[in-house]
């Protein structure tokens, strides 16, 4: 480890530069401990910063943010041949809506634990879901993609959020207007792990989990592990919106898993596609149009826990 060279830290100024992060300064000056920072000034910048600092000899890169900057973060140490730059270590101190990545991996949530973490944890190998489209475009995600109902609540969310609506109450109006007017989605799923006919289903949601946590509270994939080399596939079928709504309580134990119109499985790469055009969503962002394929890249990711 190299204890002697300074934390990056990338910070996302709505997760609150003004307040949180001058706190995270001040007791690393009290401690003697070196940093650099920069703050986002919108979408792309914590990739673009991130990819600056992965060139040096920094002791971590860290994201203050909530997922989608961490995200961000992420994709900025993508190498030309499609991998992570092995270089990097990545740590994080939450600051956002959902804080997903951060509880499935047992990130302490509050400032000061997760200080600790960054002084003193252990440095962890983890598994990176990729994407690719068909033009070529590489994607990466930590915790969850997703098609259909939730990569809709996104761009809702996405059209709405902005200096006067913070995240929280734009994803509750982007679920609200998602909720109004979604059309269950005709999703053709070709796992490469089991080749043969691809399966057409019509579904409500299709989510393809790095992590368990989704949504904030909800265990989406509760036995999906960061560092098991498999992505956990989780298909909510086709039902109307009102039974979707009903069962989301279930979600946040994992017992939907028992829902007849769920179906669950592991892949190590699938590729996916929708005649209806449906949405993709990496770590609450929509990135794009079905279809792209998806696969798991094992321990890409230097982290620390």
């Amino acid at each position: 480890m190299r204890a002697e060279t300074p934390f990056f830290f990338v910070v996302n100024p709505t997760s609150g530069l003004g307040h949180r992060f001058s706190g995270i300064a001040t007791r690393l000056r009290r401690l003697g401990v070196a940093f650099s920072s920069a703050a986002t000034m919108g979408p792309g910048d914590a990739t673009v910063l991130s990819s600056l600092a992965r060139h040096h000899d920094f002791r971590a890169i860290v994201c203050v943010g909530g997922d989608g900057t961490l995200n961000e973060v992420v994709n900025g140490l993508a190498t030309p041949d499609g991998r992570i730059d092995d270089r990097a270590v990545v740590g994080i101190v939450p600051s956002g809506t959902a804080q997903d990545f951060a509880r499935g991996m047992g990130i302490p949530l509050t400032r000061d634990d997760a200080i600790d973490v960054l002084l003193n944890g252990r440095e962890s190998r983890i598994d990176v879901g990729r994407i690719t489209f068909p033009d070529g475009h590489i994607h990466f995600f930590v915790n969850v993609a997703g098609a259909g109902f939730d990569a809709e609540v996104a761009e809702k969310a996405a059209e709405v959020r902005g200096p006067a609506i913070a995240s929280i109450p734009a994803h509750m109006l982007g679920f609200a207007s998602a909720l109004a007017g979604y059309q269950n989605k005709q999703i053709s799923i070709n796992v490469e792990d089991s080749p043969g006919q691809a399966t057409q289903v019509k579904c409500s949601l299709l989510v393809v989990a790095n992590g368990p946590s989704y949504a904030g509270m909800m265990q989406m994939a509760p036995e999906a592990l960061v560092d098991d080399g498999l992505l956990d596939v989780v298909v909510i079928g086709d039902v109307p919106t009102f039974e979707l709504l009903l069962n989301l309580p279930r979600a946040m134990t994992g017992a939907h898993l028992t829902h007849e119109k769920v179906h669950a499985y592991r892949a190590r790469a699938l590729t996916i596609d929708s005649s209806d055009g449906a949405l993709l969503q990496a770590d609450g962002d929509v990135i794009g149009r079905l279809p792209a394929r998806i696969d798991v890249l094992p321990g890409a990711l230097r982290v620390l826990r």
